[in-house]
């Protein structure tokens, strides 16, 4: 079963050896260990959508060049677009859930796409996060130790290390995605950090 797991979800398996680890930020569980939460969660949602891309299920454009933004209303002017392709796409983990969001979603904003994942104002990483995990979790991979202090433990480590080499491929391959269109790269992982940092509202609702 693990063979047929999404890119996004093979990559969140290996979290912790290409993601920032340090402990002053944010940090979300990820197999094995924990990562910065709003990294972690733009570059699963860029992955996802990267993926989405390559089979010819969505389309992305950029619309302005990134910048850095002080200051956002209503979400800020997004860095680019997309447009499902593939009305009819049906995928598990993190692609799923943006196949979906974007079937409810008029085409456009890519803020918008990710705000459509009803991300938790409390934890929207965990939002991202626990889509890959269940993926994941069904496969027998891992699961969830702990209650206090929530710790995500792998359950299969000869299934998991038989990944590896997809892994390598797959990091190997976004590699030269994000050379060959950095400027498009930029403007989509932008939008995706922007809108994960953006609905962290511990503040709202009980």
């Amino acid at each position: 079963m693990s063979a047929e797991l999404t890119e996004t979800t093979v990559r969140y398996l290996y979290a912790t050896t290409w993601l920032p680890t340090e402990t002053n930020e944010w940090k979300v569980a990820v197999p094995g260990g924990s990562t910065k939460a709003v990294d972690t969660a733009g570059n699963l949602l860029h992955i996802a959508m990267w993926h989405l891309r390559r089979i010819g299920a969505m389309e992305f454009e950029q619309l302005r060049p990134y910048e850095q933004e002080r200051v956002r209303t209503l979400g800020g002017r997004p860095f680019s677009s997309f447009t499902l392709v593939d009305d009819d796409a049906r995928m598990p983990g993190l692609e799923g859930a943006l196949l979906d969001a974007a079937r409810a979603t008029p085409p456009g904003d890519v803020r918008e796409l990710v705000r459509a994942l009803e991300l938790d104002n409390r934890g929207p990483w965990h939002t991202v996060c626990d889509h890959c995990f269940v993926e994941a979790h069904a496969a027998g991979l891992v699961e969830v130790k702990g209650r206090l202090f929530r710790k995500v433990v792998f359950t299969d480590m000869a299934a998991v290390e038989a990944l590896r080499e997809r892994n390598d491929e797959l990091r190997a391959a976004r590699g030269e995605y994000l050379d060959a269109e950095p400027d498009l790269t930029t403007a989509v992982i932008g939008d995706c950090l922007r809108t994960v940092a953006d609905a962290y509202s511990p503040s709202l609702g009980d």
